[in-house]
């Protein structure tokens, strides 16, 4: 089943990747210069993001005035589709933009290339790069992917409100700290008469939960990808602690949050929530839309124990459609080593993972974003090595994780019936 997952999802999808006009998708050339050779270029994201990639391009051209990068861009879920089109029909553009829960996918279905040889070449230069920035796009010795930006799994906290209220959130707090921390502050504005949610899980529990199976010295997935690495009994204690959160007041309903979610709000930025879970580089935006001062922090301790890590927060990876590897992987080391091209794009796809280019935009990008480098370097203090990339299936996975933690939310089912439906939704598809 997983090896087929592509195929799969390209019959559900044509219809709709064809369909209606391209007002959302960028689709663009180079702005009419005609070079000996064209890469197509493929990412997701907003029109911010796409703004600053097109003006990267038009400086990577004239670097290059004999490569011809033609864009090809959207929303995240027309990305997805328009690939899954693109890969049935042998049509992949020559560089990609991969989340990590899609690159073993794309992988299993030899989608993708090995960039080791062009690393070693010197065509992507990666002198410059710590292996903890880059480990997690590996297979084996085959390098799938690198990363054009760097996040972690944070807790985004509101400073004003923690200091008002005496509470701190240093590395070594704990799961039960936030619980706590969050009744007594929703008590006290509440004897006040304000509104307070308490802790945004953010639709994020499947990502928490797999930092909680860290934690216990296990792994969401077994090694092979064909099953799962942890114990039932960790996965009731993790679904007690969500639904403790819930029952108690000290995360808000499922429904409240999913409605901030679908209507691009945040409790945060508003007031109404002080923590949320988030990847790191979303305090930008998220400090970008509110009046109050936020900030970074790692996750909860678990018996003292720390188990998160660095990630990509997008990768590059070069397709086997590519009949220009060479031009392709040039555009690669551009976007890692090139300092006046991230400057231009301002570390909005995460954390450089050059440590030339973070020395250089440390002092010139904006606070949110200094923030984010800083927290990588205490993430690092507490890292524990990667997992595997997840399995082909993943993406089901993650999906039967957030309707079963929905029903467990509203009081369907206990933790205990909640993790066994998991545990055998999960293996079947991963079996």
């Amino acid at each position: 089943m997983k090896k087929y997952v592509l195929l799969i999802l390209v019959s559900l999808f044509l219809l709709t990747a064809c369909n209606g006009g391209d007002s959302e998708n960028g689709n663009a050339d180079n702005g009419g210069q005609a070079g000996e050779t064209t890469i197509r270029v493929a990412w997701w994201g907003n029109q911010e993001r796409h703004d600053m990639t097109l003006e990267a391009i038009e400086l990577f051209n004239d670097i290059y005035p004999d490569i011809n990068v033609q864009p090809e861009y959207t929303g995240w879920d027309g990305y997805w589709e328009r690939l899954n089109t693109q890969a049935a029909g042998s049509n992949l553009p020559d560089v990609i933009a991969m989340d990590n829960s899609y690159l073993n996918e794309y992988n299993s279905n030899e989608l993708l290339i090995d960039l080791a040889p062009l690393i070693d070449d010197g065509t992507i230069n990666l002198s410059d790069v710590d292996d903890v920035y880059q480990e997690i796009n590996h297979d084996g010795d085959r390098v799938l992917a690198v990363a054009s930006g760097a996040n972690a799994l944070s807790l985004v906290y509101n400073t004003e409100m923690l200091e008002e209220y005496g509470y701190n959130l240093e590395p070594g707090y704990t799961y039960d700290d936030l619980y706590e921390m969050n009744l007594a502050i929703k008590e006290a504005i509440e004897e006040d008469g304000g509104e307070f949610f308490g802790y945004d899980f953010a639709n994020a529990e499947y990502e928490l939960f797999n930092n909680y199976a860290r934690q216990n010295g296990m792994t969401l997935y077994n090694e092979a990808g064909d099953g799962l690495g942890f114990a039932e009994e960790t996965l009731v204690e993790y679904f007690n602690w969500v639904h403790q959160m819930v029952a108690d007041e000290a995360a808000p309903p499922h429904d409240i949050m999913m409605s901030y979610i679908e209507g691009g709000n945040s409790m945060l930025q508003e007031g109404t929530a002080v923590t949320q879970t988030a990847a790191s580089n979303q305090l930008i935006g998220l400090s970008q839309g509110t009046q109050f001062e936020l900030d970074l922090t790692i996750l909860p301790a678990l018996d003292g124990v720390h188990a998160n890590y660095i990630r990509p927060s997008m990768s590059f990876a070069i397709t086997n459609h590519s009949a220009e590897q060479e031009a392709a992987a040039k555009f690669i080391d551009f976007i890692t080593n090139n300092l006046e091209a991230n400057e231009i794009l301002q570390a909005e796809r995460g954390v450089p993972i050059s440590q030339a280019v973070r020395d250089h935009l440390v002092e010139i990008v904006s606070e949110p974003v200094q923030k984010t480098f800083a927290f990588l370097e205490v993430v690092a203090e507490y890292t524990q090595d990667s997992d595997p990339l997840s399995p082909p299936g993943e993406t089901e996975v993650r999906g039967a994780f957030i309707r079963i933690v929905e029903s467990l939310k509203y009081g369907q089912v206990t933790p205990e019936e909640a993790a066994s439906q998991f545990i055998q939704q999960a293996e079947n598809v991963l079996n």
